[in-house]
């Protein structure tokens, strides 16, 4: 697909797109639905696969641009963000330092995402939690100071790409379902929602593109609601405003479905084990505990409850995780 709209910015291909939309009939038949839909945004590339990649593209293009060597970036110790940016990285000749959120107990396992970090030559240090959450900011800024001294060019994006540079992947992703689905069919999105920016990319995409018969919900896995519309809201108006789009920020609407979230960030839940499991039994397709179960837990509730626009039909975006769900002991 060439640029999708006159002030798309540049970017390096990286993902395999378009991702391909399937059907789920046996889960359909298992809640009691016509048809439900998924986005296999977690086939995006094997080692560069999930929704990080989409974000990645601008964001590395730009770094080359610049003439930048090294990137900076952070997140938790098993971040799909993070082992993507490092397989990115590595693909493009780009040296990366890594700031991570270490475990609250122990050390952190060379497994799942950790360990493509490794081997993808990622430097990466590892922070307990408390201490990453206090100095998160002083330990990036430190690093962009160290690189800078030893004559590196450096090139920082935070957690998840969530930037509005990065939101352009999602709204790419608007342009890429245009291509798959009927116009004239309504169809309700549902998404997990966490540094906000892929859920920012889509509501901006919708409006850009004028497909004003797709409706996208979000799912928290992290936050709260009061935590996260804020967040959504900022980066929507920053996405629209830095480049000049031409739409009321204001008049978006940032729709959420709650209460899945559980005991906190990338602790599993029962709902979300259940529907990880459900999901794997009735359709072979993996989810993730800390991601897609949870918000896959949402989307077969709204389901359920009769949340579906009446004559909408129902789509999960899948956003990856697979590394992730591969460094849990147990289901």
């Amino acid at each position: 697909m060439t640029q999708i709209h006159s002030k798309e910015p540049a970017r390096v291909v990286l993902a395999a797109l378009p991702t391909p939309v399937v059907e789920l009939p046996r889960l359909a038949q298992h809640v009691g639905c016509d048809r439900l839909l998924m986005k296999r945004d977690d086939l995006t590339g094997i080692e560069l696969s999930g929704n990080k990649v989409r974000k990645l593209e601008y964001l590395l293009a730009e770094a080359v641009e610049q003439g930048c060597d090294t990137i900076i970036t952070n997140g938790g110790h098993q971040s799909n963000h993070c082992r993507a940016t490092a397989a990115a990285c590595a693909r493009l000749g780009l040296r990366l330092r890594l700031i991570l959120r270490g475990p609250a107990e122990g050390a952190a396992p060379l497994v799942g995402n950790l360990l493509l970090d490794q081997l993808f030559g990622a430097e990466f240090s590892l922070h307990a939690p408390a201490e990453y959450a206090a100095r998160r900011d002083a330990l990036i800024q430190a690093a962009i100071e160290q690189e800078t001294r030893a004559g590196h060019r450096p090139y920082h994006f935070p957690v998840g790409g969530s930037v509005p540079l990065g939101s352009w992947g999602y709204i790419r992703l608007v342009a890429e379902l245009l291509t798959q689905i009927p116009t004239n069919s309504l169809l309700d999105i549902y998404v997990a929602v966490s540094s906000s920016g892929t859920l920012a990319g889509l509501i901006v995409g919708c409006a850009l593109l004028r497909a004003s018969h797709i409706r996208v919900v979000g799912v928290p896995v992290s936050d709260s609601l009061e935590l996260l519309r804020p967040d959504v809201s900022q980066l929507v108006a920053a996405t629209v405003h830095k480049y000049d789009l031409g739409i009321d920020p204001a008049g978006l609407p940032i729709e959420m479905h709650t209460g899945f979230i559980g005991d906190g960030y990338a602790i599993p839940t029962p709902q979300g084990q259940d529907a990880l499991r459900t999901v794997g039994r009735l359709e072979g397709i993996a989810l993730d505990p800390t991601y897609t179960a949870k918000a896959m837990a949402g989307f077969l509730d709204a389901v359920k409850t009769g949340k579906i626009r009446s004559g909408a039909t129902a789509m999960f975006i899948h956003t990856g995780g697979i590394f992730g769900l591969l460094a849990r002991p147990t289901l």
